[in-house]
């Protein structure tokens, strides 16, 4: 009993080994952004709004979570970058209304003028 059960212990643990290995030797595709998209743009190419709506779902349905938190984190990297970048070249400038320098067209009130309708 005890040399059957050994045997079965030890042959599973080979298995169990053998099988370790075959997944560690399998090697994961990396592809960089911009393969993705340009396989992307070339499986779109010809496809009408509707059936690129159904490739996006569809392809969405493939993700695995994994995938779907590594794109989340990219996407938050990437607009804390713009916005950090947006925050560096504004250099402290506003989004209010411009001062006027005098140049240009402009209010006419306060020309020395006093064109049509401006005599007081």
């Amino acid at each position: 009993m005890k040399t059957t059960t050994i045997l079965l212990n030890s042959l599973l643990a080979l298995a169990l080994a053998g099988i370790g290995n075959a997944y560690a030797a399998e090697e994961a595709q990396v592809q960089t952004r911009e393969e993705i998209r340009a396989q992307h743009r070339e499986e779109t190419s010809g496809m009408t709004v509707q059936e690129r709506e159904q490739y996006r779902l569809q392809k969405q349905e493939e993700m695995t979570d994994e995938q779907r938190a590594a794109l989340r984190a990219e996407k938050q990297q990437q607009k804390a970058e713009q916005k950090k970048n947006k925050s560096a070249t504004k250099q402290g400038a506003g989004n209010g209304t411009m001062l006027r320098d005098g140049s240009g067209a402009g209010s006419q009130r306060g020309s020395q003028g006093g064109g049509m309708g401006m005599s007081r």
